[in-house]
């Protein structure tokens, strides 16, 4: 695949407890990106995140991430009323989108990541398919259904800024995705011995 912009998942993130207002007024809170941490830079774009000494210094004095409840050491203690309040600001997710934001760069942008994850299935009654992480598809998950059903997907939704991505490449409708996660090591090997992949 051949392209002249970057494909980097980006939209504007007006979650509360995100954005450090402490980085105003060199992040404006305009600027303030989401997305996956999964980014295809062209040289263009990697050369701003090299040479940026201006957001990544903010964000190495403002941004941290809020300790995850899995986490917490003390399971027979309350988490700290202070930890709830801190900024979860996940750098990962929100550098290199809020920094070409910040560098007037969004137009050159496919605002889409190449990668597909699994994340809203909040309904299932699979505890480990719910929470903080995406999906892991196990060996009964690794089917033609599936394989199938990443690559029919054409478009993508953004809801906090009402904006539907139709997925293309030089111009022509293209699958949305190169590349999908998160696979267990048995999913993987059954969908590397089959067939189905390529087709």
């Amino acid at each position: 695949m051949s392209a002249s912009t970057s494909f980097v998942d980006s939209f504007a993130d007006n979650k509360q407890g995100r954005y450090n207002p402490r980085m105003d007024p060199i992040i404006p809170v305009e600027n303030w990106r989401k997305g996956s941490q999964w980014a295809v830079l062209i040289k263009k774009h990697a050369e701003v995140v090299v040479f940026d000494d201006v957001v990544l210094p903010e964000f190495k004095k403002h941004c941290r991430r809020r300790p995850l409840p899995e986490f917490w050491r003390d399971w027979d203690k309350p988490i700290p009323a202070e930890a709830w309040k801190a900024h979860n600001c996940i750098p990962d997710e929100h550098y290199v989108q809020t920094l070409l934001a910040q560098s007037g760069l969004e137009e050159e942008l496919t605002r889409r990541s190449v990668t597909h994850s699994a994340w809203d299935l909040s309904s299932s009654k699979d505890r480990e398919r719910r929470g903080w992480h995406p999906v892991t598809y196990k060996v009964s998950d690794a089917t033609p259904v599936l394989i199938k059903s990443i690559k029919d997907i054409d478009n993508i939704y953004y809801e906090t800024e009402y904006r539907k991505e139709w997925c293309t490449s030089n111009e022509k409708p293209a699958p949305c995705f190169l590349f999908a996660r998160k696979f267990t090591r048995g999913a993987g090997l059954k969908l590397l011995n089959s067939s189905f992949i390529a087709a």
